[in-house]
């Protein structure tokens, strides 16, 4: 699946909530399901063949599954498809960068077992993709709170009991490096 089609968007809108298909059958459609899918431009000009044919393929692809109840078909999303979603919410991850910083440091340590050096390589790098300052060959600084994203990186990679996440007032070494490193004004 492309990064940006319409299928992910669609499978995207799936996993926010219950879809009901039978708005797809009238016809305003691209007008009806715009604000489920802020993250498209040119939602308006795509139809609604289009749209029921990304339906149809996330429906063989078992990533959704079609419910029929009375008159209404509704989406729901399988476990595969969350699995995928999962997948796209790891890569396009981002993390908060603040106007005002509260001089708090958020620090991340972690020893991650060399039965798991896949995963190692895999969080190391994501740190430093994210734009995080590294200390050590294993701990990382970033200037603002991002527990949940941390959080949810572990998760993903399976690393959850060897990560900790600090935070930390002073950094004694280096903290002028890093607040020059992360452009950083007191608040």
């Amino acid at each position: 699946m492309r990064r940006k089609s319409l299928t992910r968007d669609v499978l995207f809108m799936a996993a926010s909530g219950t879809l009901i298909l039978s708005s797809l059958f009238v016809p305003n459609v691209a007008q009806l399901l715009k604000p489920l899918m802020r993250w498209r431009r040119n939602w308006d000009k795509t139809d609604r063949r289009r749209i029921r044919e990304a339906i149809k393929r996330l429906n063989q692809k078992r990533l959704i599954n079609l419910i029929e109840k009375g008159d209404e078909i509704y989406i729901e999303i399988t476990a595969d498809g969350k699995k995928l979603v999962k997948n796209y919410d790891y890569d396009d991850l981002k993390l908060p960068n603040r106007k005002n910083w509260n001089e708090k440091w958020h620090l991340i340590t972690f020893d991650i077992p060399e039965k798991k050096q896949k995963e190692r390589r895999a969080f190391s790098k994501k740190l430093k993709d994210l734009g995080f300052y590294p200390l050590q060959e294993s701990v990382f600084i970033y200037p603002y709170d991002c527990k949940d994203e941390i959080d949810f990186i572990c998760h993903f990679l399976s690393i959850e009991r060897h990560v900790n996440y600090f935070t930390v007032d002073v950094v004694d070494k280096n903290e002028g490096d890093l607040r020059r490193f992360f452009d950083l004004k007191l608040s």
